[in-house]
């Protein structure tokens, strides 16, 4: 059986990038993100040597671990899920999808941290104002939001994934929501809006955003005339297994190298799934340039964090809040286990690094310096 070869975003920049960067102006965000996935598991970072008695020697590369590339973070993600199912609670949680209309595209583009920034605040705010009015909820859940600026075909897309409990903190104690989502759609959707494009003219008024002043206004009132996106889906059966979930969102990156189906000298191919066509799995073909284009739309700002927690499960609430609701929904208490490289790889991949593959024996191991292997 023949298999597809094995393509990787390193090999479309390594061939395409200096020419791409002649007639595109980038940040230095941009730059350094191009500058770690080019020297990803390469000599240029160094890495280690295992050896064996019996002649068995494996050369491992350092990854750059920069968060927008496809050959790191599955190890950060793993981590990252540990840790968030000894926090959170055993209950009903739902997944919500927050997103703003095309038309603020350029508006987002101009302006990335700010943006993204509100999108996290005005999500939350839209949740919190709803579930605590007493004629839904009346009481204050947990969130964890995700950002996200890609679509299925690398085009602009930022939106908000949260992850919400399907209850609430109050004075009295916990408080179950409702068999459905306790928030109503349409009245999330409206509200998100409405708080979103208020935030938009305080931050442009206070000098905020970078827009053209006769094109700012026009803008606003084209999407306040739109229904905003904001869905969401149905409640997860355990807690355990929606954050697994969602780790399938906090780490990813644009597009993945097993996504890429074939590469040239100017061409670039890639798998993504049509959700507008019953979620065929459909192919696009980009010119190499235009693929780097939309690959480096989704770098985000430097130190800029993709992940937050709110409401109940907002660090400053874990040892006030939170503790509370523990023992309110009886949440067993879960142990974080830290584990080494070795020993998570041999818990998912059931591959034992330390041994010889060859005899079984230990291997010893040994460092070098970026520039290549002893």
């Amino acid at each position: 059986m023949l298999t597809r070869p094995h393509f990787e975003v390193q090999d479309i920049l390594a061939h395409s990038f200096d020419s791409f960067r002649g007639g595109n102006p980038l940040d230095k965000d941009q730059y350094k993100a191009v500058n770690a996935i080019l020297h990803c598991r390469t000599a240029g970072l160094g890495g280690h040597k295992d050896s064996c008695s019996c002649g068995f020697s494996r050369i491992s590369y350092n990854s750059c671990r920069c968060r927008c590339c496809p050959k790191c973070g599955s190890m950060k993600r793993e981590s990252w899920i540990e840790g968030r199912l000894c926090s959170i609670l055993d209950v009903r949680h739902f997944h919500a999808v927050f997103t703003v209309p095309g038309e603020l595209n350029a508006l987002a583009l101009a302006n990335k941290g700010m943006f993204y920034n509100l999108l996290f605040k005005v999500s939350t705010e839209t949740v919190k104002a709803l579930a605590t009015d007493s004629k839904h909820l009346g009481a204050l859940p947990g969130m964890t939001a995700v950002l996200h600026t890609w679509g299925k075909t690398l085009v602009f897309h930022p939106h908000i994934h949260m992850i919400i409990t399907g209850g609430g903190y109050s004075q009295m104690g916990w408080v179950v929501g409702k068999r459905k989502f306790f928030l109503p759609v349409r009245a999330m959707s409206r509200k998100f809006r409405g708080l979103f494009v208020a935030s938009l003219r305080k931050a442009f008024t206070s000098g905020d955003i970078t827009f053209a002043q006769d094109e700012f206004g026009a803008l606003l009132d084209t999407v306040m005339g739109k229904e905003w996106v904001v869905y969401c889906k149905k409640p997860f059966k355990g807690s355990e297994g929606v954050y697994r979930y969602l780790g399938s969102y906090t780490h990813r990156t644009a597009i993945t190298n097993n996504r890429l189906f074939e590469v040239t000298s100017g061409k670039t191919t890639f798998t993504y799934k049509d959700y507008k066509d019953k979620c065929r799995q459909k192919t696009l073909t980009l010119d190499n340039e235009e693929f780097i284009r939309r690959f480096l739309l989704h770098v985000p700002p430097c130190g800029f964090t993709r992940i937050r927690h709110y409401g109940v499960y907002a660090s400053a609430s874990k040892k006030t809040k939170l503790a509370k609701c523990k023992i309110w929904t009886r949440t067993k208490g879960r142990v974080l286990k830290k584990e080494t490289l070795q020993e998570t790889v041999l818990r998912l991949y059931k591959v034992n690094l330390s041994v010889c593959p060859e005899c079984g024996a230990l291997l010893s191991s040994s460092i070098f310096m970026p520039g290549g292997p002893p």
